[in-house]
Order: C-alpha cells, then structure tokens, then sequence
C-alpha cells in the first residue's frame, strides 16, 4: 500500500516536472514582441532589454534577416547600482521584468516590487515612420533614502550586428565597419576606435555640445536623440573591448555606447523621467528626413559642403530615374547618358579645338623643326612660343580634350559616395551582378588574393578596356606632332592603375563609369566620322 502511494506520488511529481517544462518551452516560443511594418522588436524579459531588432527591409549578405542586437542581444540594458545592490539582484529579487502594458504599437515593461525601494520603467514606442522608435525610461524612488554612490547606465550596443566583410579586396574596408557617429556644432562627426588615439575610448566631454549621438555602418545607425532635458544631461561614453592583437581589427565592430543617468544630480525620490527619440534601421534618404529630429546629415558628412549639395542633387536624380524605370542599374546607365548629353557642348568645343590644334600643328611643323634645328634653350622656347602665338593658338592647347576628363571629377566623386551609400542598392541585382554595392563577382576565384580578393570582377576589366580605347582614339598631341613613346607607356599606365583602382570599387559605381567610357569612345567615333 504504501508502495503503491510512493508511486501515485511520483507520478504527479512527473506530470508537474513535464508541465513546467513544457510551461518553459511554450514561454520561449512565445517571446514578447513588439512589431509594425518595418521593424519586430523581441524583449528579454530576465533582463528587460531588446534581444533582437529586426526588419524586414533588410537583410544579411546570406540573405537573413538582419539583426542590429547582435551579438549579444541585450540592447537598452540597464546596469549598475541601486541602494547598495546591484541592478542584477534587484532583478533577481523582483523575478525579473513584466509586462505592464501592451498595445499594437506600445509596450511598457517594468521593474518593482513590494522589496524595490524604487521601481523601473521601459517603454517603447513604435512610430508611423520607418525604423523610428520612442523610448522612455522612468525611475521612481520611494522614500527610503537612496545611496548617494548608486548610479545607472543605458548600454547600447556592443555594436550593430556588423561582422568583417572577406574576400572583397583592398577595398573591403569601405563594405563593412561599425563606427561612432554623433552630431555637435561642427556637424557630423564619426569615429572608428581603432586606434592608439582613441584606446581609452571617446565620450560626451570630448564631443562638446552633442545634439544626438549613436553608431553606425555603411547601411544601418542606431541614433539616440534625447528629447526632454534629464536625457540630454546624460554623460556618454562609447568603448571597444581590449581585444588580443590578433583581433584587433574586429574589436571596432563591438562598439557600445554607455549612457550614465544623472540620478545623484536630481530629487533621490519621486519620479524621473528620460526620453530619447530611437532610429535604428537603414540610412534611407527618406527614412533620415522624415521626421524630427531630421538625420539627413548622416549621408554622405565627410564631403565639403558644396560636393555634399552636388551629390545631394544627384541622388534625387537618381531616384526620380528609378521611379520611372523600376531598376536601378538601368537608372544608373541612364543618369551616365544625362551627364554626357549635359557635358556634350563642353565636349564638343573640346574636339573641335583639337582639331584645328592638329591643323595648325600639321601647317607648322617644317617651322617647328627649324626653329629646333637653329636654336637651343631659352631662345629655342622663346621662338616657339612667338610661332604659336602668329597661328593664335597656344601650345597647350592639346591638352583641352582633358577639360572634359577634369569636370567629370567632382561627379565622379559625388558617385563614389553615392553609389557606396545608398541604401536602396543593398538589395538591388542587375545582370550577373547580385547586388550593386559590391564588386561584381562574377565567379569565385577559390583564393583570396592580396589587393583583389576573392572573386574574378568583370566589370572593372571592361571599364579599363573603355578607358585605353577612349584614350587611344583621342591621343593628346604633342608640340612636336608626334605621340611619344612615354605617352603611350603613360596610357597603359593609367589603363592598369584604373583596374586596380576600381577592381574592388561596388559594381554600381564602375557600371556608370564603364558607360561614360562606352559614351565618350561613341562621341569620338561620330566626331571623327563628321
């Protein structure tokens, strides 16, 4: 008998064991989420913080979706000190955090308890506007006096889900990187802590009069904007963990920014309340611009105010193209045919200046011969000039077919910017090429190679065929009439300094260049032809 109730017993400790762990599992299936139509936020109840920030508009190289929490998925956690213990026993104590209120586009988790001098709350958010978030955190202490050493920090970070890029060549650099970004009276400032300068780190007192501060990479920023006062008299502090020098390289993906809150510096009890407007998505020129605080600045604040306006006009260019046509690397090709068709008078009057250039040198030359057989030195050059200027035409005049060339510079740089940071391009395949803000790749070459990576890029090869063909057919005459043989090394020269310089350049950028190739070599040929 008593055997037997032995074993009733067991058995309803095992139903109980199985229940809980099927409880257990059921509560891990079902995390808290908080979602609209461009971002899923999943909280960590534990610990209170956000595990992982999704959106469904971008995705990893691999075609995941991207998560800005990782690696270690504890953005918004708060640490520190609270009465003489840590925040981390008081969670333990309170069992954790709940949820206190949750609507389609809000939720508030807090902190308390009847053994909490204090109690803790996060709310977050989520606005109409892409990837834009609201966020509040509000302490209430009771009146237990406080201790005057506690102090709290918000973490962000470390990083925002950034790893190397491989296999991409010199320029790899440019594809993946997480760095500090922040705004202040100078503009937009971003730092990489990577090196001796900013080993101890980089914080608010080193920024001066911050607006917003945040991190960021080629596509995405997770930017925190205070929005009342006690969030704008946060301390910050952005580290990078002290990696083995073998690592070093990768320790700037780890970036955090830590927000200490002014608690000693305020009433200890009642309440206070910190705000801070959240972007935490893809550096879209619309998503930036659409509401305040306005994040436009982010785009392309390395350039010279005039080259950044420049750059500005064509991307909406750009994109007003795309619209029309749905692709973008036919957008591409086509705003190459604008510039030309722009640049075309320019262009024209150039090859027209050539050939009477050319002309002229023809008629002259027999002279040109003399004055060198006769004459040596400063007399020699004297004399030539005087030949030149009987003919009003200048010996320089050879060179005007480069004014077309020199122009193409600031819109070739404008392009590099552009077509490196557009956001839309992330995604955005065209021919053989999967995406537009990298090399080409046209197929694996099983190595990684010093300076060209791991893959075989065709377009550049193309672009650097264009360029010797556009050179050759419009070979820049020199005073004796003839081409040079340091010319024609100085042409291969260039040919082979563009390959390399472009081999590892995004696809979208050398796919432009390569048209205005293609464009100039068929104006040469319709010049010459007429």
């Amino acid at each position: 008998m008593q055997k037997s109730k032995f074993f009733h017993q067991c058995n309803w400790l095992a139903l109980i064991l199985i229940f809980f762990t099927y409880a257990a599992a059921a509560s891990e299936q079902s995390p808290v989420v908080l979602s609209n139509s461009s971002l899923q936020l999943e909280f960590n109840l534990s610990s209170g913080t956000v595990q992982h920030w999704l959106s469904p508009k971008f995705h990893t190289p691999n075609k995941l979706t991207h998560d800005m929490a990782a690696p270690e998925g504890k953005l918004f956690l708060l640490d520190g000190t609270l009465a003489g213990k840590s925040l981390w026993e008081w969670e333990q104590l309170a069992g954790g955090w709940k949820v206190l209120e949750q609507r389609a586009d809000t939720l508030t988790l807090g902190l308390e308890s009847s053994n909490l001098p204090f109690s803790i709350k996060k709310t977050w958010h989520l606005l109409d506007h892409d990837w834009r978030v609201d966020f509040a955190l509000e302490l209430y202490f009771k009146e237990q006096p406080v201790d005057p050493t506690d102090h709290l920090e918000l973490k962000i970070g470390p990083g925002i889900g950034e790893t190397p890029a491989r296999g991409l060549g010199m320029g790899q650099s440019i594809y993946s990187f997480t760095e500090l970004v922040y705004q202040n009276s100078n503009g937009v400032e971003a730092l990489r802590l990577n090196n001796e300068a900013l080993s101890k780190g980089y914080s608010s007192h080193d920024a001066k009069q911050w607006n917003w501060v945040g991190l960021q990479s080629r596509y995405l920023a997770l930017i925190m904007s205070p929005a009342n006062d006690l969030a704008r008299n946060t301390v910050w502090q952005a580290d990078t963990p002290q990696e083995p020098p073998e690592e070093k390289a990768s320790a700037p993906f780890n970036t955090s920014l830590s927000f200490t809150l002014p608690i000693a510096d305020n009433d200890r009890t009642g309440l206070q309340v910190y705000q801070w407007n959240v972007f935490g998505g893809g550096k879209s020129y619309q998503a930036l611009t659409a509401q305040t605080p306005n994040l436009g600045e982010l785009l392309f604040s390395g350039l010279w105010n005039w080259l950044r306006e420049l750059t500005l006009a064509i991307m909406h260019v750009l994109y007003f193209i795309q619209q029309l046509v749905g692709s973008w690397g036919v957008s591409i090709i086509l705003l190459a045919m604008l510039v030309r068709l722009a640049l075309h008078p320019i262009a024209k009057n150039s090859i027209l200046a050539q050939k009477k250039f050319e002309s002229i040198q023809a008629k002259i030359q027999p002279e040109l011969l003399e004055i060198r057989k006769n004459y040596k030195g400063g007399e020699q050059s004297e004399r030539i000039l005087q030949l030149y200027e009987s003919h009003k035409v200048s010996p320089l005049a050879g060179l005007k077919p480069l004014l077309i060339v020199l122009i193409q510079v600031p819109v070739f740089v404008s392009l590099f910017h552009l077509l490196g940071q557009t956001f839309e391009l992330r995604d955005a395949s065209f021919l053989w090429i999967k995406t537009l803000a990298e090399p080409d790749q046209l197929f694996e070459l099983g190595v990684d190679l010093p300076l060209f990576g791991a893959y075989f890029n065709l377009l550049p090869v193309l672009m650097s065929l264009t360029t010797l063909l556009s050179t050759r057919l419009n070979p820049i005459s020199l005073p004796d009439g003839k081409s040079s043989l340091r010319h024609r090394l100085t042409t291969v020269v260039m040919g082979l300094s563009f390959f390399l310089l472009f081999y590892s350049f995004p696809s979208g950028m050398v796919l432009y260049w390569t048209v205005a190739n293609v464009l100039q070599v068929v104006h040469q040929k319709l010049s010459k032809a007429g």
